[in-house]
């Protein structure tokens, strides 16, 4: 059981941890829902959109700090910088708001002005060169550096795709999320509209269509949920790292239940071999037990020396579990371990943040034991109960 439950909580610490570095818990995304596809169907609000009054009425929820709406480009792009190319994830978001999401910077800032763009960590490596198709790697900073980008409409008054192009200044370069944002590109909301409507040829209207997504930033993790629960009553879907931690919490919950039962099973099995133990040892010291009332023992010292014997086999066995647990953790932990290793090596990844897959909390070892020697305890109490009705002069003239 001390090694199931090792094995549980090891999976759930590393499990969280690597979770915590993918995603910000305090930030969420909204979708209308007209905007999500389901196979089955159903009822769903398709004329709720997110405009603009629908991100005023998040920004007043209690807790919330920040909202930006996110519209992407809705035509293809091209970067270019020097000899090198690259195909455009652009998101339009509001300068203001995004500022306030305080996102960590390798280097630049995230005060955007006009056709100014904040880059993600992992942007700069999907750079290529156009002539050889070698991968540009870590041989272009675009921290301050301006990038050209080419957009293709049609027309049906021409045959020939219509080209445009922008110049770009790049003013910030993101941390590394170990998500989406690290090859995103940020730019002002008004110029992704601007180059929407020159492609598409239409002006966007936001109280009617809305926009793409939105995000939400809230103050800490304590109150995401409950700004989630809000967003989500007014029938948007949100998207969240908090709720995916709830679905794996849950599972895990459910696995130490299931070890529980498993433990649970065991223990009973353990005080029936207890019980059955007590029991020998009455009739192998009836005449030891007639002497002790004999010379005064009353039935609550006779009770307190056998319920004291099982409650100590339970603690023997409980300690001997534990240690056998522990032991047995380590070990299969650290074979774990060096086989994710080889095959992390094998794969030219990193093993930076591998954590071990056993992980015994400081309170399991202690519980595991008293609570042995309880079962031992209440294994005792039938035994106990015989011992004490045994008759003094019976037990004296037993053979």
């Amino acid at each position: 059981v001390i090694l199931l439950m090792s094995l549980g909580a090891g999976l759930q610490r590393s499990t969280l941890s690597g979770f915590n570095e993918v995603g910000d818990l305090t930030e969420m995304t909204v979708n209308a829902p007209g905007d999500i596809f389901f196979a089955g169907g159903g009822n769903i609000q398709r004329d709720l959109v997110l405009n603009d009054r629908a991100l005023d009425g998040f920004r007043e929820l209690p807790g919330v700090t920040a909202v930006t709406p996110i519209d992407r480009l809705q035509t293809g792009g091209e970067l270019q910088l020097n000899r090198f190319t690259s195909f455009a994830n652009i998101q339009g978001v509001e300068p203001a708001e995004i500022r306030k999401f305080a996102f960590p910077l390798e280097s630049g800032s995230d005060n955007m002005g006009s056709w100014q763009v904040l880059v993600g960590a992992s942007v700069a490596e999907n750079f290529f060169n156009s002539r050889t198709g070698e991968s540009a790697g870590e041989s272009i900073n675009l921290q301050g550096n301006t990038l050209q980008l080419t957009l293709t409409r049609f027309s049906a008054d021409s045959a020939e795709p219509i080209e445009r192009t922008v110049r770009l200044r790049v003013v910030g370069v993101m941390a590394s999320a170990s998500g989406e944002r690290d090859f995103s590109i940020y730019m002002p909301l008004r110029n992704v509209q601007e180059l929407n409507t020159w492609a598409t040829g239409q002006r966007p209207n936001i109280n009617r269509d809305g926009y793409s997504q939105a995000i939400v930033k809230v103050e800490s993790p304590d109150v995401a949920t409950a700004v989630e629960q809000a967003i989500t009553a007014q029938g948007y879907f949100v998207f969240s790292m908090q709720s995916i931690l709830r679905s794996i919490n849950t599972v895990f919950l459910v696995i130490q239940a299931v070890v529980g039962g498993i433990g649970g099973l065991a223990l009973i099995v353990a005080a029936f071999g207890i019980a059955n133990t007590m029991v020998m040892s009455i009739y192998e010291r009836t005449r030891e037990i007639g002497l002790m009332k004999a010379v005064g023992a009353t039935n609550r010292d006779v009770m307190l020396i056998f319920l004291t014997e099982a409650g100590t086999i339970g603690m023997i066995g409980g300690i001997g579990g534990v240690i056998a647990g522990l032991v047995l953790g380590q070990v299969g932990g650290f074979i774990a371990q060096q086989f994710l290793l080889a095959q992390i090596a094998q794969s030219g990844g990193s093993p930076e943040g591998l954590e071990s897959l056993v992980y015994t909390p400081a309170w399991l070892p202690i519980f595991a034991i008293i609570f042995a020697a309880l079962v031992g305890i209440i294994s005792g109490i039938y035994p106990a109960l015989r011992a004490i009705r045994l008759d003094p002069i019976a037990a004296l003239r037993y053979e």
